[in-house]
């Protein structure tokens, strides 16, 4: 079972993004263009219609609650496109609100659980996916508690962890902390993982049985799509398909197409077929872009109900 904004369904039949943003406000960390809101709305539903062409089923929203998150404009959203969306608890970290400062992991953790199995921000929009992270630097106490909580409410709700990391250094602390709280790491997904040196990384951190998000296909900073897809290329050489997830990662108005940007659709429109002519099989491609993400989305059974 996956959770979406319109309610629980059995499968989703097509492609799925797990790492994008459908509302979000990061303005005042990065400035006015991090943004996607009531504005941009109706762009968000057209960038969705047009992704559907080529095979968008689902995207999930990583949007923090209090940094532009909105559980009814999703809802919305999701209905108009035709899109299913899987909307996000847990909490932002740059900077740490004031519960995961001063709460307790207890407190942290139920409030992630209620907005799993009742609603987020006081309406009847459930999340289905838990995210967490770290901003630059060793993650500290902070940090640990936030990602305590985060396993808590899973092993309590069935939902996945997606954690952010602000380099690829930081994934072994984001492993041994979740594993120490006891998650499921098969249930975990480490993300902006396209920031690896050499697919040498992702060999020794799929050892720990997690997905690893190559996620910010066509961002403007960072690695460039051919050096992310030789990236794919050497990671599904050496048999790490079953634990990829790929995404955009989109996070500001200028990436919508409406406004310049290449989209929503950029993974399927423009991504994959540079995957194909790497000789990435079709197989492979959809176990990327619908397998692993469906796994990843559907609820543990022995907690699915709460």
């Amino acid at each position: 079972m996956i959770r979406t904004v319109t309610g629980d369904i059995a499968a989703i039949q097509g492609r799925i993004l797990a790492h994008e943003h459908l509302q979000i406000d990061l303005s005042a960390q990065k400035g006015p263009a991090n943004r996607i809101g009531e504005a941009e709305e109706q762009a968000v539903v057209d960038d969705l219609r047009h992704a559907r062409e080529f095979g968008l089923a689902a995207i999930t929203d990583l949007s923090a609650p209090d940094w532009g998150r909105d559980p009814v404009a999703l809802r919305r959203i999701s209905e108009q496109a035709g899109v299913a969306v899987v909307c996000a608890a847990g909490f932002y970290w740059d900077p740490f609100p004031g519960i995961a400062i001063n709460g307790t992991v207890e407190q942290m953790r139920d409030i992630m659980i209620s907005e799993i199995e009742t609603g987020a921000s006081g309406t009847d929009v459930r999340c289905g996916v838990i995210k967490v992270g770290t901003t630059r630097g060793e993650p500290g106490d902070v940090a640990e508690r936030l990602f305590r909580a985060a396993v808590g409410a899973a092993l309590a709700t069935g939902a996945p962890v997606i954690t952010h990391t602000s380099s690829p250094d930081q994934a072994a602390w984001h492993v041994r902390v979740l594993e120490r709280a006891g998650m499921d790491m098969s249930r975990v997904v480490i993300s902006h993982m396209g920031a690896a040196h050499d697919v040498g990384e992702l060999v020794a951190l799929a050892r720990s049985g997690v997905f690893m998000g190559i996620d910010k296909v066509s961002f403007p900073k960072g690695p460039t799509n051919d050096q992310l897809a030789d990236l794919v290329r050497d990671a599904c050489e050496k048999g790490l398909e079953r634990q990829i997830i790929l995404s955009s990662d989109i996070a500001r108005r200028t990436l919508l197409r409406r406004y310049g940007g290449r989209g929503y659709s950029t993974v399927l429109a423009d991504f994959v077929p540079m995957l194909s002519d790497r000789g990435i099989t079709p197989s492979q491609i959809e176990t990327m872009l619908h397998d692993n993400p469906m796994r990843l989305l559907t609820l543990s059974s022995a907690r699915a109900n709460g």
